[in-house]
């Protein structure tokens, strides 16, 4: 799964959200919960309030014996009257009210005013209007099992939101004057106060205020998120943005970049030292560059000399190994004569070791002679169609002396003829080279085994001994001029380090490649390619080297 990778500036603005939308959401609903609170606290307060003042002006009702009322009077109308206790004057009857019917009274007053109302509720009334329902039943169970001094609720009534409060009444000796057939002592809970209070008008304060809350929260988050961002987009996204072109401008080259950072803190600092730090390094790149401006001056004057100096040697080199020949030549006729004439044993002996180091130094100023040819490019091809299943046979057999010396037979299982076109001096020089060396480096009564395979494009040869194997750090410098190997388990090395390089020259000159892969102590097995379809090959190769 790809790793999602988020910009610095949106790092910062879900940090900013993950903190301050959880903050902000907790103090506003917090402050919503107790906006509530507070709303539910002053309607209860304000019913314990209007409780009392009922409850004292039932009190004074009480310790006055009741009031007298004129029934004629618009206060007076269709109110029930359970005892009769009326009195007559000039102005009419008065009946007396007692605390419960002015209870009665007064909340039918503030029911009009749709204010408030309260009712009285017992469990044994005189008034069946004053049967309790079920809230009151509990609540005037509670007063007198548990002791309690209020109990309120939050109910929902037709269509409306109600508050209802109730408190005990007790029984005082001034109530057991109307409640005759009453046998319980004072202080007794004979009945409950009962207030209701609409709270619509709080429940809809209440959803403003929270719909208030929310819009503002939003608002205030929504800002605070948008200053927090664009204070940090100026004092830190946008510099770091500066820094950040200034850099990729350094990096495709250009030194004169600078920054331009004016916040007058850090960042001004760093922008400062940032340009202080590229002219420095425009400096050293100018000192550099002049530096190897005049190094390859110099190079190029010195490798001017040293092309001079190398096609002097290699004229030399040529010119020396060609007049060496003329006298080798004549030293070697000199030999043969002698061979054919002189009889004496000792006297052959030393004409067997001269003719060996003869033999040695002509195929050392011959290879020299050929690699300064090819070195040189004076080389001259003869390409022409031949056959290279026949050329290795013959090479065999010429060398097949030289391996039964030591016993080493050479096997080859030829597949067929494969006509080609090559050079076949060259060629046969390529493998008279590796076959000799093969047979020099092998073990006594071991074998060397010689392949070829071929694909349409070219043929590959290889040449298998069982010897010492070639050291591993010398594998990539062996068909190097002049890089030479041990011969022998002895460790000595012998040749002049001439002849694979030769070979190399002459393979890749036929677009072919040479190598060798070797097994230390057990053997090695070299490989040349030589391409079916020369022209191309040999064209490219000429193309190279001039």
């Amino acid at each position: 799964m790809k790793k999602l990778r988020l910009s610095l500036q949106m790092k910062f603005l879900l940090s900013i959200i993950l903190i301050i939308v959880p903050v902000l959401g907790i103090i506003f609903t917090w402050t919503g919960i107790q906006n509530e609170k507070q709303a539910k606290e002053q309607v209860l307060t304000q019913a314990r309030v209007l409780s009392k003042q009922v409850i004292l002006t039932r009190q004074w009702i009480t310790d006055c014996g009741g009031v007298m009322v004129l029934m004629d009077s618009k206060g007076a109308k269709n109110t029930t009257c359970f005892i009769d206790d009326r009195l007559q004057t000039s102005k009419g009857w008065y009946q007396r009210f007692t605390p419960a019917m002015v209870t009665r009274t007064l909340s039918q007053y503030s029911l009009k005013q749709d204010l408030y109302r309260f009712r009285l509720a017992s469990l044994t009334p005189l008034n069946p209007e004053n049967a309790p329902d079920d809230f009151e039943k509990k609540a005037l169970s509670s007063f007198k099992q548990q002791k309690l001094d209020e109990l309120f609720r939050f109910e929902k009534r037709d269509g409306k939101h109600y508050f209802q409060y109730m408190v005990p009444l007790y029984l005082e000796k001034g109530c057991l004057e109307c409640h005759k057939m009453l046998k319980e002592s004072s202080n007794t809970v004979r009945e409950g106060l009962s207030i209701f209070l609409p709270i619509d008008q709080m429940s809809l304060s209440i959803k403003n205020n929270h719909l208030k809350l929310a819009v503002y929260g939003t608002c205030l988050i929504l800002l605070t998120i948008s200053t927090l961002f664009i204070l940090m987009r100026r004092m830190v996204i946008k510099p770091l943005q500066e820094m950040e072109k200034m850099t990729s401008e350094i990096g495709r080259g250009n030194l004169n970049a600078r920054v331009n950072i004016n916040t007058g803190d850090e960042f001004q600092k760093l922008g400062l030292a940032f340009n202080h730090m590229t002219l420095r390094l425009s400096t050293g790149r100018d000192f550099l560059e002049e530096k190897i401006a005049q190094a390859t001056f110099e190079l190029s004057e010195a490798n001017q000399e040293l092309k001079t100096l190398d096609q002097l040697k290699s004229d030399f080199l040529a010119n020396m190994s060609h007049e060496l020949r003329s006298p080798l030549t004549v030293i070697r006729g000199g030999v043969d004569y002698l061979n054919r004439t002189i009889k004496l044993e000792d006297n052959r002996n030393y004409l067997e070791i001269i003719d060996k180091n003869l033999a040695r130094l002509i195929r050392l100023v011959s290879d020299l002679f050929d690699f300064t040819k090819i070195e040189a490019k004076k080389i001259d091809w003869s390409f022409e169609e031949e056959n290279l299943t026949v050329l290795i046979e013959e090479v065999i057999e010429i060398l097949s002396p030289l391996a039964l010396d030591k016993k080493i037979p050479i096997i080859y299982e030829p597949s067929g003829h494969i006509i080609m076109k090559f050079d076949l001096e060259r060629i046969e020089q390529v493998l008279v080279n590796l076959m000799e060396n093969a047979i020099k480096f092998s073990d006594q009564k071991t074998e060397i085994r010689i392949n070829v395979q071929q694909d349409p494009e070219s043929v590959t040869v290889s040449i298998k001994d069982h010897g010492i194997g070639i050291p591993e750090k010398n594998i990539e410098t062996i068909f190097d001029k002049f890089s030479t190997v041990p011969s022998g388990r002895d460790g000595k090395t012998e040749g002049t380090g001439l002849g694979l390089a030769i070979c190399k020259a002459i393979v890749e000159a036929h677009g072919g490649k040479i190598w060798v892969e070797s097994i230390r102590g057990i053997s090695s097995t070299f490989f040349f390619t030589l391409p079916k379809d020369h022209s191309s090959t040999f064209l490219t190769y000429s193309m190279k080297n001039h």
